[in-house]
């Protein structure tokens, strides 16, 4: 009963946030004595569409940042004196219609109790570039992050740099899972589950610095030391190169904790971008 009034306290802290903060939302659940959470989530209902392009000779700098729910871009660029022409398109939808589900299960005959917060805030992101640079040096770096996985290409001291890049990012919903005894306190069970993807496309060719980092893992949010990576890799070079690359990564939240044999169809990498990104409103079950 002790665990149920902690978590039932916590419950109308949390419903009385979701409640009063319009369209910017967000949350956090915490079980009090083995200082587990869930950490804080946020987003919003927002929809962003940015195109443009530059084409000149002078100094460029840049800087862009954002963060929806853990689906993460940031660039940073600055060029010195040289010729530029480049293009770009962002585009983002995020979608917090749907309430936070949380569930508190006692198990018969013991003190082991299931707390599992199902979140279903989808968040869809395309980011396209395009750059052309000649010059006295740019450095030109992007990351990309969603729940966990990245990827990101830097570029430094590059006086020739032709670069076309994109990168889709999808997160479907979370599901977060913890198992604790009453009476020891001991967790038995940490789980954290989203349903998510990247797909990070580059072709460049630059005489200079370049390196070439992403990683792929599970864990917990929260507890940097509960990460399992894996997959990783970090790739430098110096000099003149043509560097193409192509990852995808995806997990399936929940249902790789399934031995279906139609696994794949729940993989999403057959929708089209516009049904990916552009029409998160829509759940799947």
């Amino acid at each position: 009963m002790e665990f149920q009034e902690r978590l039932f306290l916590l419950l109308a802290v949390l419903l009385l946030i979701l409640c009063g903060l319009g369209s910017c939302r967000y949350y956090q659940v915490t079980e009090g004595d083995t200082g587990w959470t869930t950490g804080v989530r946020q987003s919003s209902n927002i929809s962003l569409d940015i195109s443009g392009s530059a084409i000149g000779e002078g100094t460029f700098y840049r800087y862009t940042e954002t963060d929806f729910n853990d689906v993460r871009m940031r660039e940073r660029i600055a060029a010195a004196h040289g010729t530029l022409d480049t293009a770009e398109r962002i585009r983002l939808k995020a979608d917090t219609t749907n309430p936070v589900e949380i569930y508190l299960e006692k198990f018969p005959g013991g003190q082991d109790y299931l707390l599992t917060v199902n979140e279903t805030w989808p968040v869809g992101m395309l980011a396209q570039r395009r750059l052309d640079y000649m010059g006295k040096g740019i450095f030109d770096s992007d990351f990309f992050g969603n729940n966990l996985d990245y990827v990101g290409a830097s570029y430094s001291f590059a006086q020739d740099l032709k670069m076309d890049r994109s990168c889709l990012l999808y997160l479907n919903q979370a599901w977060f899972e913890l198992g604790v005894n009453n009476s020891t306190k001991a967790i038995y069970a940490d789980r954290f589950l989203p349903t998510k993807s990247i797909d990070y496309q580059l072709n460049s060719l630059f005489q200079g610095l370049a390196s070439f980092k992403y990683r792929q893992a599970e864990g917990h949010t929260m507890t940097k030391e509960r990460h399992t990576t894996t997959s990783e890799g970090l790739e430098t070079y110096a000099g003149k190169f043509q560097l193409n690359r192509h990852i995808f990564m995806a997990s399936l939240g929940r249902g790789s904790l399934n031995n279906d044999d139609d696994w794949l169809v729940c993989c999403p990498t057959k929708p089209s971008l516009e049904e990916r990104i552009f029409a998160v409103s829509y759940h799947a079950s």
